[in-house]
């Protein structure tokens, strides 16, 4: 059996397969990270069981299913002794679609025009396939969607989505975009922001722009713009890869202050973006006019947003109308224009309602003018870590831990540019203020932005044994594993440094040379960091499953730590403050004798040490071990999933295939298994409701 032909020429495609009535798949399209037999059986399942609640209700036969998730659309079609379901992306019109499918299982003929002669992979994620047939792997055979040709292929896709994914800092679409192109057959005649004369190369590109990005947003401006650098330089082939890589070589540029670096990568970026679309070149205008901005060319700056405004106007979109007010906001203040500056920053709310970025930048001047409540009420529609962050400061300013006018500058200096007059000003402010602890948690981000890691290391361990509120901490905690994840202190056995006693005085700042280890781009150690509300933890374990990638994963939130770590996209080890101890579920099970108890008596919490200990002189049954690893593991990803607001830092390392870990467990088959107990308990007070 093949693919239906009724699928042919169908934009926005994922994937697509046909299975009998017992979910056992008889055609699949090609993908590597995608568990077809796992989607073939969950079809057939609730296919079964909705026919059956139908029978019940005398309701005729079922035709077709459409489940609409948050990042996923899939429809399943019953025909007479087989099942076809077709993955839509995101955000795609699913009529055509759902036309096609109700055909096939109606059995009637697909259009004249579908069922090529020869067929290329499923146009991935809404991508125009190549019309060149692929080669099919030894004894094997090639059944796929046929190509889109002609006036059906989307303009640029899915390059020109990606841009807008990434450019936006959209970790995890821009992270499924990319792979889609990487699957594309090579074309040598593409465009050049199609590019893809090395599969390999590029998919090694992508990694390492996606892990440049994530840098950049987590604060790590030094380490971000070293993983970018070479991907913005004319030797890399694609120009949509090259665009992104410079467009972000300024972000982070700007971010660390070094004016005439970002004026070459945004020269760079305007130069890219004209060889591209529309929506690039609003990007590139945006950052140029913050660029002005910074160099202090107001009139300049509001010229370039002009021109951004417009062409997001053109698209409609909200999201690029709300930054360019904003900045517009940030210029009218500059120049002492009070109305002009409030006007343009309501205006960037209106446009984006649900942004915190406008209210957080009205509570700022708010509170620089002395109107704490004022700035309170601005933020209480918003319940973001941003938002929070800037309340806990005026309330330090109600309680008198911090001075009015030093709270205002605490909030202009906290995400300024590392220069030096920004960071005595936050010493200063540190120093008068001994117990706003926020200021030298400021200072220590200030010194990663500077890549003086081994300076920040030092303030984040004096703050880690300082007083702090759950956010807090899980700043501070994320900051030490940001710093040792740069300068490869995990991986060479470095100890850490104790925590400071709560009354030693803070560390002197000084400058700690970059090891040479981690100067290079692609540094087998190097960090991926973002924060869980822009990059969701299940979408963060796909991208890790699916890229098949080596690691440990930190998550800090307000909840505690957790950590989970991958071997080739599997886990292999979990904990989180508030899972058991590995040893705690053996003794549970009755698995753990008294000498296994005194042997672990000793180690930290969440110890990876355990498993080697309970194995050695045979104390536990291996198997014993395996099934409390697994169960740890679940119990922590339950646990994290649940996590809506804190921070993460992936840190890769190599693998050692000599030494296999003793469990290794699926972690999309995890998280579908939980997604469907979830989605059972959801329903379950509902059921219960109607009873009574």
């Amino acid at each position: 059996m093949s693919l239906p032909p009724h699928l042919g020429g169908l934009v926005g495609l994922r994937h697509a397969l046909v299975a009998d009535l017992q979910g056992q798949v008889l055609e699949a399209s090609e993908d590597d990270a995608w568990r077809a037999d796992l989607d073939g059986a969950a079809a057939a399942a609730t296919v079964t069981e909705l026919e059956g609640a139908g029978a019940a209700l005398g309701l005729a036969g079922l035709e077709l299913v459409h489940v609409k998730a948050g990042s996923r659309t899939s429809l399943t079609a019953r025909g007479p002794d087989a099942i076809c379901l077709v993955e839509v992306e995101h955000g795609q019109r699913t009529a055509e679609a759902e036309k096609a499918l109700s055909a096939w299982a109606a059995g009637e003929p697909p259009p004249p025009a579908a069922g090529p002669a020869s067929v290329a992979p499923p146009p991935a994620l809404g991508t125009a396939a190549s019309t060149r047939p692929l080669e099919a792997p030894p004894g094997q055979t090639v059944t796929t969607l046929p190509a889109v040709t002609g006036t059906d292929a989307p303009a640029g896709a899915p390059w020109s989505p990606m841009r807008r994914a990434l450019s936006r800092g959209l970790l995890t679409e821009a992270a499924a975009l990319l792979r889609a192109a990487s699957e594309l057959p090579v074309d040598t005649a593409a465009q050049p922001e199609a590019a893809v004369p090395d599969r390999k190369a590029f998919r090694e590109a992508s990694q390492q722009l996606l892990e440049g990005v994530g840098s950049v947003l987590a604060g790590d401006t030094a380490g971000g713009a070293r993983a970018l650098r070479d991907l913005a330089a004319p030797a890399q082939p694609n120009l949509s890869v090259r665009w992104l890589a410079a467009f972000w070589c300024a972000k982070a540029a700007l971010v660390g202050g070094s004016v005439e670096v970002a004026r070459r990568h945004v020269k760079d970026a305007l130069d890219l973006s004209r060889q591209l679309d529309v929506e690039a070149r609003a990007m590139s205008q945006l950052a140029a006019a913050e660029l002005l901005l910074r160099a202090g060319e107001q009139e300049k700056a509001l010229a370039w947003l002009a021109e951004s405004r417009s062409r997001f106007e053109r698209g409609h979109d909200g999201w690029g109308q709300a930054q360019a007010w904003l900045v517009e906001a940030r210029v009218r203040a500059e120049a002492g224009s009070a109305e002009a500056c409030v006007a343009a920053a309501r205006r960037a709310q209106a446009a984006e309602p649900a942004w915190d970025g406008p209210a957080i930048f009205q509570a700022g001047r708010a509170l620089a003018a002395g109107d704490l409540d004022g700035a309170e009420a601005l933020l209480a529609p918003f319940t973001t870590a941003a938002a929070r962050r800037v309340l806990k400061v005026v309330e330090a300013v109600r309680q008198g831990a911090i001075g009015q006018g030093d709270g205002a500058e605490f909030l202009r200096l906290h995400l300024a540019p590392p220069t030096t007059a920004a960071m005595r000003a936050l010493e200063r402010i540190a120093d008068a203020s001994p117990r706003f602890l926020q200021a030298r948690e400021a200072q220590a981000w200030m010194l990663v932005k500077l890549g003086r890691y081994g300076s920040a290391r030092g303030l984040f361990a004096w703050l880690d044994g300082q007083a702090l509120d759950p956010d807090d901490r899980a700043l501070v905690s994320l900051g030490l594993r940001c710093v040792d994840a740069a300068t490869g202190a995990g991986k060479s056995g470095q100890a850490p440094p104790p925590p400071a006693s709560p009354g030693a005085p803070p560390p002197d700042v000084e400058e700690t040379p970059l090891p040479r280890a981690v100067t290079g781009a692609t540094d087998a150690g190097a960090v991926f960091s973002g924060r869980l509300s822009v990059f969701a933890l299940p979408d963060l374990v796909e991208f890790l499953r699916s890229a098949r990638r080596s690691g440990l994963l930190v998550c800090s939130s307000a909840k505690g730590m957790g950590t989970m770590r991958f071997r080739q996209g599997y886990l292999t080890g979990g904990s989180a403050t508030a899972v058991p101890r590995l040893a705690d579920l053996l003794l549970r099970a009755g698995q753990l004798s008294s000498e296994a108890q005194r042997a672990v008596a000793d180690l930290p919490p969440g110890s990876e040490d355990e498993e080697a200990v309970l194995q050695r002189d045979g104390l536990v049954a291996p198997a014993a071990i395996e099934a409390a690893a697994r169960q740890r593991i679940e119990l922590t990803v339950r646990e994290l999933v649940r996590w809506r607001d804190g921070e993460f830092v992936f840190n890769k390392e190599g693998t050692a295939e000599d030494h296999p870990p003793p469990v290794m467990v699926d972690a999309q088959e995890l998280l579908l298994n939980l997604f469907k107990e979830l989605d059972e308990a959801s329903r379950e007070p509902a059921r219960s409701g109607g009873e009574g």
